[in-house]
């Protein structure tokens, strides 16, 4: 039977990965966990809507009714939005990337002002 402590202890990830979290227009209903990030903002935001389309179904899947975010935790925990690719190149650069897509609905960017989103950062970070 294999070591899995051992292979644990030894395994270094190739690829870069970020903690995330999406939040419904609604606020009560969310996905999070940990979500590759690819090499390119368009190949990540396909990535991120395979995910709600495989949590939410297809009908909640365009990601177009949702903004993108990293919490920027050198500045107050703000959520600072993702829309060009150069900033996604430098978020792709942070030591602990923390990820939120809120639906467009949510009108709040500071996450003390989002009680789920505040929570799963705590519980993370």
């Amino acid at each position: 039977m294999p070591d899995s402590k051992k292979i644990m202890e030894n395994f270094e990830p190739s690829e870069i990965t970020a903690n995330f979290f999406v939040l419904f227009k609604d606020e009560s209903v969310s996905i999070d966990g940990w979500i590759s990030l690819d090499l390119t903002l368009n190949k990540f935001i396909s990535r991120l809507q395979g995910e709600i389309e495989y949590c939410w179904g297809e009908e909640y899947a365009n990601v177009d009714d949702y903004f993108l975010f990293y919490i920027d935790i050198d500045e107050k925990n703000n959520l600072k939005e993702i829309r060009k690719e150069e900033v996604y190149q430098e978020v792709r650069k942070l030591k602990d990337i923390f990820i939120v897509a809120l639906h467009k609905e949510i009108k709040y960017r500071i996450i003390e002002n989002l009680p789920s989103v505040f929570d799963w950062f705590m519980a993370y970070s």
